[in-house]
């Protein structure tokens, strides 16, 4: 064979390649993509990997998982997002993309004891942790309340998100009693019956009454006959000449 007769023939066979290629490509191929019926994406969200690979397959889809990340409530294999979305349409045999959770990310309990049940709270939710059961118990020491003991301990490595337990010490009950009238009483005994109640006298305001004795008890407040608690401050009016 002649050089330029292999040549023609090699022209040809390209020819024939080239328009086989683009009779594949304009109808063979079109054809069998679009042979698929459509069909919508269902919802995945929420779903744990298996059960989503389940009713994605029963709407002829298939699932791929591309990444995990992590998320403060959804447990590891939850799907966090997917493409394509809920709803829209594709074709039978495509695959949904699903973003799914690793769960909440690691951290580690903060120290609460000593703290207010308030600063505890704040703390808390700070640090992506929630308040869990709060037990209060009673304390033989006054002061204020405060967290005597947490579970899971300060320190604990834990993922986020996670209760906390508290236990609060509240301090006893304050004694409480009805004012007594102290009016016509001589400064000096209406103390006395201040201090011995467990009260505190404020600093003594005097007022000019020539009626009485120098120093007696002209008016009171909380008046007589208040509920007060131990501890409040009584406050005195005196006469003076």
């Amino acid at each position: 064979m002649k050089i330029w007769q292999f040549i023609l023939m090699l022209i040809a066979l390209a020819a024939v390649f080239g328009a086989g290629l683009v009779l594949s490509n304009t109808l063979l191929v079109p054809r069998l993509v679009h042979h698929n019926p459509e069909v919508r994406v269902p919802d995945l969200t929420g779903r744990v990997t298996a059960d989503a690979g389940g009713v994605a397959a029963q709407s002829g889809l298939r699932v791929e998982i591309v990444r995990e990340e992590t998320h403060p409530t959804l447990s590891v294999g939850t799907v966090i997002s997917q493409i394509p979305e809920t709803g829209r349409t594709v074709r039978a045999g495509r695959s949904i993309a699903l973003v799914i959770s690793a769960g909440p990310p690691a951290g580690q309990v903060p120290m609460l004891g000593g703290l207010s049940r308030r600063q505890a709270e704040s703390t808390l939710q700070r640090e992506s942790y929630r308040v869990g059961r709060i037990v209060h118990m009673q304390s033989v020491h006054g002061g204020a309340s405060t967290v005597a003991m947490q579970y899971p301990p300060a320190g604990t490595r834990t993922h986020k998100g996670g209760d906390v337990d508290l236990l609060v010490e509240d301090p006893p009950p304050t004694s409480a009693f009805l004012m007594p009238d102290l009016r016509g009483q001589a400064l000096y005994l209406a103390r006395q019956s201040v201090e011995t109640a467990g009260c505190v006298t404020a600093p003594v305001r005097y007022e000019r009454d020539r009626d009485v004795p120098h120093d007696t008890v002209l008016s009171q407040k909380p008046a007589p006959g208040t509920r007060i608690l131990k501890g409040e401050t009584i406050e005195l009016v005196a006469s003076t000449r």
